[in-house]
Parts: structure tokens; C-alpha cells; sequence
């Protein structure tokens, strides 16, 4: 059921204030919850087809408003159609994706492909944009074919349009939800940013992970060399416009605990350290999310990431998580999904309250379940609606507006260091220099506009190898 209008602009309040108490190291009123509602999950609650929603997905409007108005959580619940996130079929069979394929299910699947070869690495690592966009894009996505300049911005252009119509499909319920329920807004769009880790970057789509695993013991130094030539571009793209205060870069972690710590340590951490350590020395946060148990690296985690991130846990030892990690970051997630499907809606109550009871003290913490609900199978949505009912409860704190436990964004004060931002003078990438040459009468005010054009055309084509 949905607060009134003056009771949603209170809530609104008290969650942007229970936000910005996270993000300053002050222990808020209560442990602010941020659960969401994933599209092929409302679309089962709805009863819409499976297949029939993902090309019409305002068909799955009512519901989730209906959802939305049940779940107590602070964030908003239903976000609108994203590329990454959501994966709009429509987008990906324009292209002819090799890498996201729609499966018999309904849900769109990404199967293990290769889209460089081991010989290549000296091409990547001397030009990597032109390498991506020249290479590896065309053999992951069919659709892109250069020698075919007239078909290629024809499904370009039509799968832009789908994922345009995707949004205009979705945004309606995403504003409405927000509004009567009075929502945590988040940060503006500009303090936001997304972006991968070098070496998972390299392992997702261009060698695959059996192939990265391989390239680890036999092309050792061409790895580390990939992944400092793959920084700037990645980096950049993670760099939020106007970096805010309760702004973050959201950076799926994928491969750490597939590797022999050694190798961890000497390929995969040193450029994601650096890409890290930057953003906090320009005041961006960083929000990893660190996928599987990552319980034998956290006295690593805990000595090279920067103070202040917001690190979304998945499995491992709530206790030894806080034990380790709780001093200096603002911790994420953990309590296992599993629960409220396997267990009764009594017993999901008492599992909560021991979470909370381990996650809480100091503050620090944002409650959220290990991973999102993806179907119906994965939920019972009364026990759902019960766990974040007792969050709201239980997880009240009695010192309130004390300092927390953690550490503020870059108490480390780190310096910056332009040797990580990209260069756009390589010849393939739009050069405002040359461009004022070639258009003198053009002022320099005009550079900003026209640089944020190219790296928006940046992240469309790396965003196609997340």
C-alpha cells in the first residue's frame, strides 16, 4: 500500500538522510535497505509472457507498481530498461550477438566465446581501442560488419531504437513507483558510472575464461601488459561526469577467485588497484561487487582498495566479512536469497535479526541479499515482504548520528596521476585539435560537448563487450 503524498516527501527524506549518513561515516537511524525487482521476475508475478514481455515491456507496468508497493524497501524497487543489466533481447538479436543469446527459457544466456586469439595481444595491447572496434566487436556481433557500412548502421541504428523504446517502455512505472513511494533518489545520473576490472574485461568476451586461464601460465607478461593497456579506456569510461558525494562506480568483479592467489596478486590486482585509487583521488566512489567468496583474499581487499567503497558482498563468512572489512568500507549484501525460499516465514525473521545483529554494529552496512531474485522460483514473496519488514524493525540504531566504524572516500589521499586518462590523440578517436583545425570558426567552449560525444560513442562500443 502506498504513504500518502506528504508521508512519501517524509520518506523521501529520511532515506536521502539515511544515504547520506553511509556515505559519511555516521551511523544512520536504521540500516537502509536496497532491494530491487528484477523484469522476468515481475513479468512471472504478472503472468505475461515470457518471451512476449521482453519486446513489450510495459506490459509488466501494473505489476510492477502492484510489487513495489508491497516491498519496504528504501531504494527504488524497479529501475528502467538498462543494456547491461537488463539485456533487452531485441538489442542483441539486431547486432546478432555471438555473446548474448536468447535461451528456450526466456532468459537471455551468455555463452563462453572467443573473440581474440592468443597471437594477438601485441595488437591489442599497441592500439587497443582501434583493436576492439576493428577485430574483436565484428566477431561478436555479426550485425557490426564494416565491409557492410549500409547493413551495419541499419541494425546499429534499429537496435539503438530498441533499447530507446526499452526505456521509454519502463521509465512511466520507474517514476511513478518513485514518487508515491517516496524512494531514495540516489545520486544524479552524472555522479554515476559503470564499468569492469582490465583483467575480467579481457577474460569476459575477448579470450573467454578458459582461454584467459590458459593465456595466465603461457602469455604471463602479455596479460599484465593487456590489462595496463586496457586501463585508460576502461577507466574512462567508469568516470562519472560529475563525480557526487553519494555517487558510485558500479564494477562487477568476475574472475579473482577462480585464480591461485599468485596470480591474483601479480596479473589481475595491480590495474584494477590503480583504476581504484584514481577514482577515490577524484571523488569517486568505488561500488565492486565482489562475485563468489572472497573470504582468503579479504585481508587483501582490506589493505589495496580505498577507504569509503561500497563493496556489495556475494558468499562467504558474515562475521569474518565484518571482522575484516568493517573498519574501512561500507559493506553490501550477504544474506543469502536461498532463505526465503527454503525456509518459513518464522524462521526467515530469526535468520534476519542474526544477520543484522552481526552486520550492524558500527554502521556501515546496507542490507541487501547476496545476489537479485531473478524468478518467482527463487522468492516466496510473503517471506520476501517479511525479512525487509524486520530489517525496518529491528534494524533501528540506538546511537544514531555517532560516528561509524569505517573510513571516509580517500583517507588515504591519494594524488592523481594523468598518466591513466585516455588519449584521444591515437589517431581513431575524435580529436578536438584536429577538428578546430579543420573548422577554425569553432570556440572552445565547444571541446566539453564534443568530448563527452566521443566517449559516449566510447562506452556504446566497450559497453558491447560487458
Amino acid at each position: 500500500m502506498w504513504p500518502t503524498p506528504e508521508e512519501a516527501a517524509s520518506l523521501r527524506e529520511k532515506r536521502i538522510q539515511m544515504y547520506s549518513d553511509i556515505h559519511n561515516n555516521v551511523i544512520p537511524e536504521r540500516v537502509p535497505i536496497a532491494c530491487n525487482l528484477l523484469k522476468y521476475l515481475i513479468a512471472e508475478y504478472a503472468g505475461v509472457d515470457i518471451f512476449e514481455f521482453q519486446y513489450h515491456l510495459d506490459l509488466i507496468h501494473d505489476a510492477a507498481l502492484e510489487l513495489s508497493s508491497k516491498l519496504n524497501t528504501d531504494v527504488g524497487p524497479y529501475m528502467p530498461a538498462n543494456q547491461v543489466m537488463d539485456r533487452p533481447v531485441g538489442f542483441f538479436q539486431l547486432l546478432k550477438s555471438q555473446s548474448f543469446v536468447l535461451g528456450n527459457n526466456g532468459v537471455v544466456q551468455h555463452p563462453e566465446v572467443t573473440a581474440m586469439y592468443d597471437d594477438e595481444y601485441d595488437e591489442l595491447i599497441q592500439r587497443p581501442y582501434k583493436f576492439l572496434v576493428d577485430t574483436v566487436i565484428p566477431r561478436q556481433y555479426k550485425g557490426i560488419d564494416w565491409s557492410k557500412p549500409v547493413e551495419t548502421v541499419r541494425n546499429m541504428q534499429m537496435a539503438n531504437d530498441f533499447l530507446q523504446t526499452a526505456v521509454e517502455q519502463t521509465l512511466p512505472a520507474h517514476l511513478e513507483i518513485m514518487e508515491k513511494g517516496g524512494f531514495y533518489p540516489g545520486a544524479p545520473p552524472t555522479g554515476m558510472g559503470f564499468t569492469e576490472a582490465p583483467f575480467d574485461f579481457l577474460a569476459d568476451q575477448l579470450r573467454s575464461f578458459s582461454g584467459s586461464m590458459m593465456d595466465v601460465r603461457r602469455h604471463r607478461n602479455k596479460c599484465i601488459e593487456a590489462c595496463d593497456a586496457l586501463l585508460p579506456l576502461l577507466f574512462e569510461m567508469g568516470m562519472p561526469a560529475e563525480p557526487h558525494p553519494l555517487g558510485s562506480t558500479f564494477i562487477p568483479l568476475h574472475m579473482p577467485t577462480y585464480m591461485r592467489e599468485k596470480d591474483f596478486l601479480e596479473i589481475w590486482l595491480p590495474s584494477f588497484q590503480k583504476m581504484m585509487e584514481q577514482y577515490a583521488a577524484r571523488g569517486v566512489r568505488s561500488n565492486p561487487f565482489l562475485e563468489n567468496d572472497w573470504d582468503r583474499y579479504l585481508d587483501i581487499v582490506h589493505d589495496t582498495f580505498p577507504a569509503g567503497s561500497v563493496l556489495w558482498m556475494e558468499k562467504g563468512d558474515p562475521k569474518l566479512v565484518k571482522e575484516k572489512l568493517g573498519d574501512k568500507f561500507i559493506l553490501y549484501g550477504m544474506f543469502p536469497v536461498t532463505i526465503m525460499k527454503q525456509a518459513t516465514k518464522q524462521e526467515c525473521i530469526d535468520e534476519t535479526k542474526k544477520f543484522l545483529d552481526i552486520m550492524m554494529p558500527g554502521g556501515n552496512y546496507i542490507f541487501n541479499f547476496d545476489k537479485s531474485p531473478m524468478s518467482m522460483q527463487d522468492v516466496n514473496l510473503e517471506n520476501w515482504f517479511a525479512i525487509c519488514d524486520t530489517v525496518r524493525e529491528y534494524g533501528v540504531y540506538d546511537n544514531a548520528g555517532e560516528k561509524a566504524n569505517g573510513q571516509l572516500l580517500n583517507s588515504e589521499n591519494f594524488a592523481v596521476d594523468n598518466s591513466i586518462e585516455l588519449d584521444y590523440s591515437d589517431g581513431y578517436m575524435f580529436d578536438f585539435g584536429i577538428f578546430k583545425e579543420e573548422n577554425p570558426l569553432v570556440p572552445d567552449s565547444a571541446k566539453a560537448d564534443m568530448m563527452s560525444y566521443m566517449k559516449k560513442m566510447l562506452s556504446y562500443y566497450l559497453l558491447l563487450l560487458m
